[in-house]
Parts: structure tokens; C-alpha cells; sequence
């Protein structure tokens, strides 16, 4: 008969000891399975299998036929290198001599505060404050908006969200803002009127900075450039939107915001600061143009509430902004604030209220702030609420990212509105929401406080908004999505193929268990890596095979909780930085 000693023993325990931590060790990070529920293997921590640990934004695929994490991580404010400012001076307080603006809210205080903006734009940037009170805002028959601000280094500075309120007393308000932050005196359009242009040599599939070009000689490093090709019908054939094809319906092709930081005359190369963010083939005549004005820099709004007197009117339907003499015909398509052709500047800790007043709640006429034409933009604690009209043709969006790059939003709030945040249209891409809540969409406040609207969610909206990250966010009666979107053949422009390698990364959905937190039918490829919550589904429709076959790619249904890392946007900035400190 054999026998052990009991250092034999001791000796076979340690060993399975030890094979029994690796095992351990290994099932702790392994890569997460396809899963549609819950398992028994959820306490695990877990990585992408896109996303392994040796990850390298210099190694990555072929924008047309691979899976592909890109490198968010230049989203908002000088690209995450420098902090927000908090700049001192010079300093214009608006209730002081020469400007003596009101702000017990008995007298309008537009003239005063505008006094004080171009003032601070004379001395070359400096502090617009707002002590805490009241200040009415208003608008002339033929204004576009109340205040507008368009000089570089201008800040509008309140005491607080609780202390200082901004009230826009006008209700007719179509295609109006109340502040309006824009580049190139308050006109242009970065895509039409280029100073200097120049051809893209190679097909460029695969993100990357260095961009061959035809010629170098009128590009020096600091231009502010576009990069972007021709919506040609060869492109739309390849994505299959054929009601893209007419003039009427053609929208614009995707577009990156750039600035030069390298000119290689020798061998004809221009590097940027951002990589692209899909493929541009020759085919369709992409180029770089040096823009004929450089964009607004650092101008800020901060620590102030904003709102706007109700509608008195009563009818809120769908399609009313059509119909002349309606309330919703009077509100549609107005903002509160709009950043237009502005890079790295900021909106911080600024909130929406309902002024006294307004019987339905409602904070807003229709949009919150939107964003269009610009770059390297951080919103930071701002939470935006309750527009009164959320009906068709672009109403009751609280936040609105359009031809908007690599801006970022960091714990925003949308609450009770047809759409929390929407990117729209193919020159939004590179978008970060980071630690972002959506609650409670499809809703609008009307008369009475409120109403369904036909429309709900956060979504990719329209035309081709790609490259986009919505990372550790969380959706509270509502949900992401990136889905295509047919359109009445009655519309001038069609939504159809919404993205395409947008990521929807550690998602947190709280409400109706049997509903999705995540919608994503994209072109090429989407991807959802964990989700977690009461609603934690993800929903991969396949309405447009054509168009948006494969299938994206979802990992770690209901394991969001210990996906790792936490979050793909800090992860990725603190490895392009090199450190931790200082990350958002």
C-alpha cells in the first residue's frame, strides 16, 4: 500500500494553491463573452478583448473593414494638457460705473452687460462679472441674439448657479439665441471659404496625424486648418444612403478641425494635433484648407443659472413650428447658448432654472446649448432641464453637438426633454461624454407641465456623426443610441446612417428592466462594452443590413460594474499624458 508524508502533502497543497491563484489571477482580467444577462461570473473583473492591457493608438486598424478603439482622449480643452483657467482680470463688473446694470431683475440689463462684453473685448480679453441677482435679458425685433460675445480671452463670470440668474424675458424666439460665442466676427462657415488649400496624396485608412499632401508652401505650424473630402456619390453607394444622392438631400461629408503642429516641406507631410477619425480615399478629393479665420480661443461662461420666460400659448403640437401665429411656430429651433466656431474654451458649472412665473416649470423656450463648428470644448457641471416645446425640426434638445470636434462633456445633466444629448450631422465626431446623466426624455413641458413628445433618447441624430465616446454615463428613464434612422421622403434632409465606430463604453441604465440602455445599429462598426443597472439591455436592430452590416460589436451585457477600466477616457488620457494628475 502506498502512503504520503505530510510534506508530501503539504507540498501538493501548495501547488494547488498556486494553480489555483493563477487561475484566479487570469479569470480576473480575462476578456468578457457576448452575453445577453447576468452570469455567474460577474464579480470578475474584466477587460475588452479591443482593449487589452498593451493597447497602442499607433497599431490600430483599417477604418473600413476592422474593429477599431480609437484614441479619445484629445476631447475638450487644450486636448486634457492644461486645467480649466480661472483667469482674475481685468475685471468688468457689470453693475459698476460706467455700466450700471440692474440685477434686481426690475430693469433690463442687456445694454449694461453688453457694454461690459465689448469693454473686455477692447482690452483684450478679461472678466465679465455678474454679482449675484437678477439680470433681464431681451431681444430687438431684428436681433439674433441678446449678448454676444467675439473676441478671444472673454469670460462671463457669475457668483454661483444659487445666486446668479440670467432671465431672457422674450418668447418669440425662432432661430434666435440669447448668447451667442462665435468665431470670425460672428459669421463665416469653416467649410466654405478657405484661405489656402491643398490635395491629400494617399488613401488614409487607419487613424493618423500625418497627412501627405500635394504642397506645403502656405501652411506653417499654428494654421487652423479642415481636413475633409467631397460627400462624392461613390462614398454614398459605398454606405448605401441612395436618398443622399440629390442636391436636395446631400448633406455635408464628414470634417476634422485641425491645427498644424509640424510642416515636413521635404517629404510634402503636414502633421495635426488630433488624428483623424475615418478614412478619406482619393477617390472622393479629400484636402486640407487653411481657414480664412482662426477660431475663437479661450472665451468662457461660468457659475451663473440661466432661463427663459414661458410661452403663454397653448398649442405644442409635432409639426406646429410650421404653422405661423403658434407658440411653437415662435420658439422653434431657439437656443440659450450657442458656441459657434470657437476652440478650447469652456461652460462650467452653470445650471438652468424655471423663473418665477412660469406655470408649466418649463426652464427653456426649446434647446439648451449648442455646439457648432468647433473644437476642444469642455462643458463641466452643467445641468440643463425642462424645455417647454419639444416637437419635430429641432426642438427640446438640451445639449446639441453639431460639426462639433473633440469636445468634451464631463458630469452634465440633462433632465426632462425630447432629447437629453444629440450629435448631429458628419462633422461631429471625436465627442466625449464623460460621467454624463440622461433623464428622463421624451418630454416637454407645454401648458400644462407636460407632455410626451414623439421623439426620446440620446442619440446619434442624423448623418453620419462617427468616432463619438459616451464613457461611464448613465441613462435614468431614457437610453443611448446610435441606430439608422429612415425619414418621410417628404423631408428636405434625410437622417439615414446615423454612425459608425461610436463606442458606448461602461453604460449604467436605471428604470424598465425590459428596455435597452443602449440602441446601436451603426455602419461598419459600433461597439458597447459593458453595461450595468435595473436597465442594463443592449438592442442591435437590423433594419438597414446594407447599410450597416456587420453587427456591432457588444461585450459584458450586465457586467459594466467590473468592466476595467472604469473609464476608456481618463484611461486613455492618463496614457497619453504619461501621469494622473490633474485628469478631470
Amino acid at each position: 500500500m502506498l502512503t504520503r508524508s505530510k510534506h508530501s502533502n503539504y507540498s501538493i497543497l501548495i501547488l494547488l494553491g498556486i494553480f489555483a491563484g493563477a487561475a484566479f489571477t487570469h479569470a480576473l482580467t480575462r476578456p468578457a463573452p457576448d452575453v445577453s444577462g447576468r452570469g455567474p461570473g460577474d464579480l470578475l473583473l474584466w477587460r475588452s478583448e479591443l482593449y487589452p492591457s498593451d493597447w497602442n493608438p499607433r497599431a490600430l486598424g483599417d477604418f473600413a473593414t476592422d474593429k477599431i478603439i480609437q484614441d479619445f482622449s484629445y476631447a475638450g480643452y487644450h486636448s486634457g494638457e492644461r486645467p480649466l483657467p480661472s483667469p482674475e482680470g481685468p475685471r468688468f463688473d457689470v453693475t459698476a460705473s460706467p455700466f450700471n446694470a440692474d440685477n434686481s431683475g426690475a430693469r433690463d440689463a442687456t445694454a449694461a452687460i453688453q457694454a461690459a462684453i465689448d469693454a473686455a473685448s477692447a482690452a483684450g480679453g478679461g472678466v465679465v462679472f455678474l454679482p449675484a441677482g437678477t439680470y433681464h435679458l431681451s431681444l430687438s425685433e431684428d436681433a439674433r441674439e441678446a449678448l454676444h460675445i467675439t473676441t478671444d480671452g472673454v469670460i462671463l463670470r457669475g457668483e454661483g448657479p444659487d445666486r446668479t440668474f440670467l432671465l431672457n424675458t422674450r418668447t418669440e424666439m425662432r432661430s434666435r439665441v440669447v448668447i451667442r460665442i462665435a468665431g470670425d466676427g460672428g459669421r463665416g462657415d469653416f467649410f466654405n471659404r478657405p484661405s489656402a488649400r491643398t490635395a491629400i496624396t494617399q488613401d488614409l485608412m487607419r487613424p493618423t496625424r500625418v497627412i501627405p499632401v500635394a504642397a506645403t508652401d502656405r501652411f506653417r505650424p499654428g494654421d487652423f486648418v479642415t481636413i475633409h473630402h467631397e460627400l462624392t456619390d461613390a462614398w454614398i453607394e459605398e454606405h448605401d444612403e441612395p436618398s443622399w444622392l440629390t442636391d436636395r438631400g446631400r448633406p455635408r461629408a464628414p470634417a476634422y478641425l485641425r491645427q498644424i503642429t509640424a510642416v515636413d516641406h521635404a517629404a510634402k507631410t503636414l502633421t495635426v494635433d488630433i488624428p483623424i477619425r475615418y478614412f478619406l480615399r482619393l477617390r472622393d478629393n479629400p484636402m486640407v484648407f487653411r481657414l480664412a479665420a482662426p477660431p475663437l480661443r479661450e472665451v468662457g461662461i461660468e457659475h451663473l443659472a440661466i432661463g427663459n420666460r414661458e410661452h403663454p400659448g397653448r398649442q405644442w403640437g409635432e409639426d406646429d413650428h410650421r404653422n405661423e401665429g403658434t407658440p411653437a411656430h415662435d420658439v422653434h429651433a431657439s437656443f440659450f447658448v450657442a458656441f459657434e466656431r470657437v476652440r478650447d474654451s469652456w461652460a462650467r458649472n452653470i445650471h438652468s432654472f424655471s423663473p418665477e412665473g412660469n406655470r408649466s416649470g418649463a426652464h427653456f423656450l426649446s434647446n439648451g446649448i449648442l455646439i457648432h463648428q468647433s473644437s476642444r470644448l469642455t462643458l463641466a457641471d452643467v445641468h440643463l432641464a425642462r424645455p417647454q416645446y419639444g416637437g419635430g425640426g429641432g426642438n427640446g434638445y438640451l445639449f446639441r453637438l453639431q460639426h462639433a470636434n473633440d469636445c468634451l462633456l464631463i458630469r452634465c445633466r440633462a433632465t426632462f426633454s425630447r432629447h437629453g444629448f444629440l450629435f448631429s450631422h458628419a462633422g461631429t465626431n471625436g465627442v466625449v461624454l464623460h460621467d454624463c446623466v440622461d433623464d428622463q426624455t421624451g418630454r416637454a413641458t407645454g401648458h400644462t407641465g407636460s407632455y410626451r413628445t414623439a421623439g426620446s433618447s440620446s442619440d446619434h441624430h442624423m448623418q453620419f456623426s462617427h468616432s463619438n465616446l459616451i464613457d461611464q454615463s448613465t441613462a435614468n428613464d431614457s437610453w443611448f443610441e446610435a441606430r439608422y434612422r429612415p425619414h418621410p421622403r417628404s423631408a428636405a434632409v434625410r437622417h439615414g446612417v446615423t454612425a459608425a465606430h461610436s463606442v458606448f463604453w461602461n453604460i449604467t441604465g436605471r428604470g424598465s428592466p425590459a428596455q435597452a440602455v443602449v440602441v446601436t445599429e451603426q455602419a461598419r462598426y459600433g461597439y458597447v462594452i459593458g453595461t450595468s443597472g435595473t436597465r442594463f439591455r443592449v438592442e442591435r436592430p437590423n433594419g438597414r443590413p446594407s447599410a450597416t452590416d456587420p453587427a456591432d460589436h457588444v461585450e459584458g451585457v450586465g457586467r459594466g460594474e467590473t468592466l476595467e477600466p472604469q473609464s476608456l477616457f481618463l484611461d486613455q488620457l492618463a496614457r497619453r499624458l504619461g501621469h494622473t494628475e490633474n485628469l478631470p
